[in-house]
């Protein structure tokens, strides 16, 4: 067995966290039940140079907004919109202290808040936030 086939079996999978957002975007933009509806990503992660990152600061970006917005109303009427946090599947992802402070302002402000490790756990948030049913 070769050294680099070696490396890349012990390698375990990186950014898993981003793998399964996008997931949920790719299963999203392909149910008709939702892709008509308004909703984005924040482009908050990753590594940037410091000067790409205060130019985004001078553009209005925040610390700590949550990866996924939906800006559509819960079908109930007891959100305005819907953030969705994702963190790694290992459970070794942490709610940052600029992530608590946001989820905190956007409940205030009458969102629903929901922080999920995977795709799946993403849909089911999405379906009975817009009341849908989960396929």
């Amino acid at each position: 067995m070769t050294t680099w086939y070696k490396q890349a079996v012990r390698r375990k999978p990186q950014h898993l966290e981003a793998i399964e957002q996008r997931l949920f975007v790719k299963r999203w933009r392909a149910d008709p039940r939702t892709q008509a509806h308004p909703a984005c990503a924040v482009p908050n992660g990753g590594r940037r140079s410091a000067r790409e990152a205060s130019l985004m600061k001078a553009e209005g970006v925040e610390a700590g907004v949550p990866d996924w917005l939906c800006f559509w109303p819960s079908f109930d009427g007891r959100a305005v919109g819907l953030a969705i946090e994702f963190k790694s599947p290992t459970g070794k992802g942490r709610v940052s202290d600029n992530q608590k402070r946001w989820h905190v302002l956007l409940r205030n402000a009458g969102w629903r808040v929901e922080i999920v490790t995977t795709a799946a756990d993403a849909w089911r948030v999405v379906t009975s936030h817009l009341g849908i049913s989960d396929e």
